[in-house]
């Protein structure tokens, strides 16, 4: 029950995962609209004067390159530094172009929106500070270039229709990105939704679950064989942690089958029920009553010693003995009793414990090992 609670508890991933394959799309996509663009630079300064652009081009060619090869490694599943490295050529690149050569009236400030705003999507969650990092060294770009007049402008030299295409389409990929950029954000929000309202059901299935069939036995007023299992293994750690003592009480009727046979199933249980009554009524509030086996009963006592645990045992084995149980029949028991030991694991700790049990039963009734 444990292992099953903590893989419900645990954060679904589908969400996350659904997200990482969309912002590797959209990695891709600003990696081909960045090839496309670097490339289509170059070619217009190779068409206005290669001569006198051909740093320029050769700049430019280079860039483009770089980001096909980025391209090809984010293709290859290698997300994390080649979207570092795309965010890292083009920024610089496209604002050296778009202001050093194109002028402040070709749409730069599209581009400085885009770029301010693209890291968040193309890196990694998993590498927050550079979302920042890049962002803010967009932001000093654009304050550094204000500062300064240049001169050298290719925009007058191109053709009027050349120049209003180029005009456009720079606006209309800015805001394909942008509109990408965030649709990717509003999706996520409502992926996310969807799975919390999915989980909030599991959770409300599994309480339901686990308040009827692992806490409590509601006929016999115990808990569960299970429920105790997982009392003691949770206590086997504690115990290691603050060497902290605990015992356990297993008591057994060796004749419970019989009367079962002769008094049948109901008036069977309600005896059941009279003795955990009995038992509980005896113990303190910190001490767990569980139902291990048909006729046996084990009790957990957190931060009990042997001694201790020992006394608890005869006292309740006088009680039982004295008890009249419906309809008026006594009920013989054996205890055993056993204290954890220091390194102690589960499986040794009740192997001694139905030992002892065993012991006590073949000594007669009415007896307790230890």
């Amino acid at each position: 029950m444990g292992k099953k609670a903590k893989k419900v508890s645990v954060v679904n991933v589908d969400v996350l995962t659904r997200f990482e394959k969309l912002r590797n799309k959209i990695t891709i996509i600003a990696t081909l609209l960045s090839f496309l663009f670097f490339s289509g630079i170059a070619g217009l300064y190779a068409y206005v004067d290669f001569s006198v652009y051909q740093y320029a081009v050769i700049a430019n060619g280079v860039v483009a390159l770089l980001v096909f090869i980025i391209g090809f490694l984010i293709k290859s599943k290698k997300e994390y530094i080649p979207a570092i490295l795309l965010n890292l050529f083009i920024g610089p690149a496209l604002f050296a172009n778009i202001w050093l050569y194109f002028g402040n009236e070709f749409s730069f400030q599209y581009f400085f929106i885009a770029l301010t705003i693209l890291p968040f999507i193309t890196i990694s969650r998993k590498l927050r500070i550079f979302h920042w990092l890049f962002a803010l060294a967009s932001i000093a770009m654009l304050t550094l270039l204000l500062s300064f007049e240049f001169t050298g402008s290719i925009s007058g030299q191109l053709p009027l229709i050349v120049l209003t295409v180029c005009n456009y389409s720079i606006v209309a990929i800015n805001l394909l990105i942008v509109s990408l950029i965030f649709s990717i954000f509003i999706q996520q929000i409502e992926n996310y939704e969807t799975q919390l309202k999915q989980n909030e059901l599991k959770i409300a299935e599994l309480a339901e679950e686990v308040q009827r069939r692992a806490i409590e036995d509601l006929t016999k007023g115990a808990v569960t064989h299970r429920k105790l299992e997982e009392l003691i293994y949770a206590e086997i750690a504690r115990s290691d942690r603050y060497e902290t003592p605990f015992s356990l009480i297993m008591f057994s009727f060796s004749d419970i089958k019989e009367i079962f046979a002769v008094y049948g199933q109901e008036k069977g249980e309600k005896i059941m029920e009279q003795l955990v009554q009995l038992v509980r009524s005896d113990l303190r509030l910190v001490d767990i009553l569980g139902r291990w086996t048909d006729g046996d009963f084990v009790i957990f006592m957190p931060e009990i010693k042997l001694h201790q645990a020992v006394y608890v045992a005869q006292r309740l084995m006088s009680i039982i003995a004295v008890t009249d149980f419906l309809p008026k029949i006594n009920l013989p028991s054996n205890f055993s009793v056993a204290q954890r030991l220091p390194g102690e694991n589960y499986d040794v700790l009740i192997g001694r414990l139905n030992g002892l049990m065993q012991k006590s039963r073949s000594e007669g009734e009415n007896r307790i090992t230890n």
